[in-house]
C-alpha cells in the first residue's frame, strides 16, 4: 500500500475515533446535562414549594404577630386601667384612713365633752339636792310657823267666844252694837281668814310621782325629783306624762337620796320633754 494511503487510513481511523469519542462525549454530556436540568427543575420545584410554604408561614406569622400586638395592646390597656384603679384605690384608702382618723378624733372629743357635761350635770344635781335640803328645812320651819299661827288663831277664837258670852248680857244699845261690831268678826268671816299665810305643800317621802327638773339634749338624759327616799332604784323604768298625755319612757341610770338621772328609751327623745313634766313608775 502506498504511503499516502496509509496516512489517509490512519487519518480516517483517527477521525472516526475522534468522531466516536466526540459523539460519546457529547452523548455523555447531553445525558449529564439532562440529569442536571432535571435535578435543577426538581430543585426549582422544591424551592417553589418551599417558598410557597414559607410565604404561607410568613403570612401566618404576620397574623400571629398582629394578634400578639393586639393582645399586647389590650394587655397594656388593662395594665394602665389596673394601675389607674390601684392609684384610685390608694387615694380612696388614704381618704378612708383620714376620715376614720377624723371620726375617731370627733368621737374622742364628743366622749370627753359628754364626760365633762355629765360631771357638770352631776355637780348641778348635787347643788340642786343641797337646795332641796335647804327647801325642806325651810318647809319644816314654815310648818312650825304655821303651827304657832294656828295656836294663836285658836286662842283668838277662844277669846272671841268668851267675849261673845259676856256680850250676851248687855243691852242692845247703839254703843253695845258698836262695841260688838268692833270685837266680833262679821258673819262668814273667822279670825283665821284675817291671817295671810302662804300655802305650804309638803310632799311625803313615800310619794311615787315626781317632776322633771332638767333635760340634757346633748347627752340624752334627764333629772327628776324622786330618789332613794321615794323607792326609786337604778334600772327602774319611769313614764313621762304631760297632764294626762303619755310622752314616753326613761330608764334610771343613777339614783341619789332625793333625785335621779335617767336615759331615754328610743324612740322617745329629749325633744319631747319639758321641765316640770310628770314622772311616774312604769305601769
Amino acid at each position: 500500500m502506498p504511503k499516502g494511503g496509509r496516512t489517509l487510513l490512519v487519518f480516517l481511523v483517527l477521525t472516526i475515533v475522534l468522531l466516536v469519542s466526540g459523539g460519546s462525549i457529547s452523548l455523555f454530556m447531553l445525558q449529564k446535562e439532562t440529569l442536571t436540568r432535571q435535578e435543577t427543575e426538581r430543585s426549582v420545584d422544591d424551592l417553589t414549594t418551599r417558598n410557597t410554604k414559607f410565604e404561607a408561614a410568613i403570612k401566618e406569622a404576620r397574623k400571629r404577630i398582629e394578634m400578639l400586638e393586639a393582645r399586647n395592646k389590650d394587655a397594656e390597656d388593662r395594665i394602665n386601667s389596673l394601675m389607674e384603679e390601684v392609684d384610685l384605690e390608694k387615694g380612696l384608702n388614704e381618704k378612708i384612713k383620714a376620715d376614720n382618723k377624723k371620726i375617731r378624733d370627733d368621737l374622742e372629743t364628743e366622749s370627753r365633752s359628754k364626760g365633762d357635761l355629765r360631771q357638770k350635770l352631776m355637780k348641778e344635781l348635787e347643788a340642786i339636792q343641797l337646795k332641796l335640803k335647804e327647801a325642806e328645812q325651810q318647809a319644816q320651819g314654815h310648818e312650825q310657823t304655821v303651827g304657832g299661827l294656828n295656836r294663836k288663831i285658836a286662842d283668838l277664837e277662844k277669846r272671841n267666844a268668851a267675849l261673845e258670852e259676856k256680850l250676851k248680857g248687855f243691852t242692845e244699845s247703839p254703843a253695845a252694837k258698836q262695841v260688838r261690831s268692833e270685837i266680833i268678826p262679821a258673819p262668814g268671816q273667822s279670825a283665821q281668814d284675817k291671817v295671810n299665810l302662804d300655802r305650804i305643800v309638803v310632799t311625803p317621802e313615800s310619794a311615787r310621782e315626781g317632776h322633771v327638773l332638767s333635760v340634757d339634749a346633748d347627752t340624752e338624759f334627764l333629772i327628776f325629783d324622786l330618789g332613794v327616799k321615794s323607792g326609786v332604784k337604778q334600772g327602774d323604768v319611769m313614764s313621762i306624762y304631760r297632764g294626762k298625755a303619755y310622752l314616753g319612757d326613761v330608764r334610771v341610770s343613777r339614783v341619789q337620796e332625793e333625785m335621779s338621772a335617767a336615759d331615754f328609751i328610743p324612740p322617745f327623745s329629749s325633744r319631747k320633754v319639758r321641765k316640770n313634766d310628770q314622772v311616774v313608775p312604769k305601769r
